[in-house]
């Protein structure tokens, strides 16, 4: 397949995985015994998200799913080294299958409990 678009140039990459933190952490635990235990696949060991945000208050209101993604495109940029580019032409790209799901549950089972029949919202009817 013959691209039409315009160049780009992948100068790092991020990854945050329960498998691994990082490419070559990740990498190295696809190709190890895989994970032990069970739970959500969300868990990640040791997980610290301060590195990546101003205050704690800020990363206690942040999505476990924004936290990663802060993690893997701090790791990305930092891959990059430093970008002479236009900063207009810098970005990251970020995926995820499911991303939030778990802030998205807990905030339904909130509005279960906590609304009563006349105030709850018609989705929760």
């Amino acid at each position: 397949m013959r691209g039409t678009g315009r160049r780009i140039a992948i100068t790092g990459l991020g990854v945050v995985a329960p498998c691994g933190l990082g490419k070559d952490a990740y990498w190295e635990g696809l190709l190890g015994p895989g994970l032990s235990g069970g739970g959500p696949s969300s868990i990640i060991a040791d997980w610290d998200p301060s590195p990546y945000y101003a205050s704690p208050k800020d990363s206690r209101r942040a999505d476990l799913v924004e936290q990663f993604a802060l993690a893997a495109a701090s790791e990305a940029i930092e891959q990059a080294g430093e970008l002479t580019a236009d900063p207009a032409r810098i970005g990251t790209i970020f995926g995820t299958g499911v991303g939030g799901i778990h802030t998205l549950e807990e905030q339904e089972h909130i509005g279960w409990t906590r609304a009563s029949g006349a105030s709850r919202p018609s989705s929760y009817r």
